[in-house]
């Protein structure tokens, strides 16, 4: 923009001086110096018009930059409020990944005392079943002599007579000792019947 202004005070101050090297406090761009060089075969009317021109097209680009410079601005304040956002997230993230580590570390501590327990019930369980299996084999020994017994004195219970039988045993053997009296009673008599006979043993 600058050197747009000094190009044109150049050209309506000093028209003579358009051909002439440019002073060292105000540098002119080499674009310009070949309109510079045009320009002395212009009238003031077309130079004005083209200065008009060049103006506006300067300004058109202006506007150009400035609408990109917004549209740059507000993609950039986009890009910063993402930013914020992802580091906000990203904090979350942390915090959350953080107490899920926590987390696994009471787990994992929790499955090495549970796993320890384990070990010693297995080792409690091994050594029990040392002694206990005898134990069991001697069990089972006693239960089967104790049934073998129990079936070997109902045996002999079956055998022994009842009271009631008892009591008919009883009453045979006194029956029998009424015969035995009556058949020697018997045998008395007939022996005395016998000697009076004269008829002796």
């Amino acid at each position: 923009m600058r050197a747009i202004v000094a190009t044109v005070v150049s050209l309506l101050l000093a028209p003579g001086a358009l051909a002439e090297e440019a002073r060292p406090g105000i540098p002119i761009p080499p674009s310009l110096r070949g309109q510079m060089a045009v320009s002395k075969s212009m009238t003031p009317v077309q130079k004005i018009a083209s200065l008009e021109e060049m103006l506006n097209q300067e300004t058109d680009r202006r506007v150009a930059l400035d609408s990109k410079v917004a549209a740059l601005t507000s993609e950039n304040d986009r890009l910063t409020a993402a930013h914020v956002g992802l580091v906000r997230d990203k904090a979350t993230v942390d915090s959350e990944l953080g107490r899920t580590r926590d987390s696994l570390a009471r787990v994992q501590r929790d499955l090495e005392s549970v796993r320890g327990e384990y070990m010693r019930t297995i080792k409690i369980v091994s050594l029990a079943l040392a002694f206990i299996a005898p134990l069991t084999l001697l069990v089972f020994a006693l239960l089967g002599w104790l049934l073998l017994s129990a079936r070997k004195l109902a045996l002999r219970v079956h055998d022994v007579p009842t009271l009631a039988k008892i009591h008919e045993y009883d009453a045979n053997l006194a029956h029998l000792r009424d015969q035995l009296n009556a058949e020697k009673n018997h045998t008395e008599v007939l022996r005395e019947r016998l000697s009076k006979l004269g008829i002796v043993d």
